[in-house]
């Protein structure tokens, strides 16, 4: 087993596994381990769902065709972004539950979802597990809420691949550190416009075979259009961000 400082700086995302299972050993590992992590308040505000059944998974795979080794990984957990237990302890001891649809609330839930799925990749790569994230989902939110069975006041925010893997891929250099590390004020324009600059010149030679298109240019395109739009109606319906205020709200 590798321990954490060596498997965080080792980390690297793998989208082709092999077709093996993950004991049950070292999975209870992993889930006992994204437990652990800390949360606001204790709340641990998500739910983690194992997708073991075979129909299911090829059910995420059709709706994820981008996202193919959802079907391969030995383990696929869906991480949910979940204040129904909250709504529960409001119920049983009184409460209004009127803060639920702050923006704030939201937040809260995909910070502590967040923390427990990164405990997990940290875990099952100590375990010498590869994983992949596949943010993708979010784009089925409206198909897994239904295929999840997915109470009011959640929301699925990032699956996990983990398993055996069948490509070995290079270590992914990562943004010029005073890109993304300041202290006690936030780094300026220049500093900022240099780094990216200088790491799109990285990414280009590191030859990613993936990306279409330079850094910078990627991030242009991506944020030029609204993706998942439906994702703000399906959000309010199931209890999120219904104190928007007027102007925010989608048309």
């Amino acid at each position: 087993m590798k321990n954490a400082v060596e498997t965080m700086l080792n980390h690297r995302t793998y989208r082709h596994f092999k077709n093996t299972p993950v004991p049950d050993a070292d999975i209870q590992t992993i889930i006992d381990c994204a437990r652990q992590a800390p949360s606001w308040m204790n709340g641990q505000h998500y739910t983690i769902i194992n997708i073991t059944s075979p129909e299911l998974r090829q059910k995420i795979v059709e709706l994820q065709p981008a996202n193919p080794q959802i079907g391969t990984c030995g383990v696929y957990l869906i991480f949910v972004a979940d204040l129904h237990r909250a709504d529960l302890c409001s119920r049983a001891a009184g409460g209004t539950y009127t803060a639920a649809g702050e923006p704030d609330s939201l937040i809260t839930a995909v910070t502590d979802t967040a923390l427990a799925a990164q405990n997990a990749v940290v875990a099952a790569e100590s375990l010498s597990y590869a994983t992949c994230y596949t943010g993708g989902i979010r784009n089925i939110a409206v198909e897994l809420v239904e295929l999840l069975k997915l109470p009011k006041n959640t929301f699925p925010i990032v699956g996990l691949c983990i398993g055996e893997p069948d490509v070995e891929m290079k270590l992914k250099p990562r943004l010029p550190e005073q890109t993304v590390y300041a202290e006690n004020a936030y780094p300026d324009d220049a500093t900022l416009s240099d780094g990216l600059e200088q790491y799109e010149q990285t990414m280009t030679a590191f030859g990613e075979a993936r990306e279409k298109f330079p850094y910078r240019e990627k991030f242009a395109r991506y944020y030029s259009n609204t993706y998942a739009p439906r994702n703000i109606k399906l959000m309010q319906q199931q209890g999120w961000l219904t104190k928007m205020s007027a102007d925010s709200e989608p048309s």
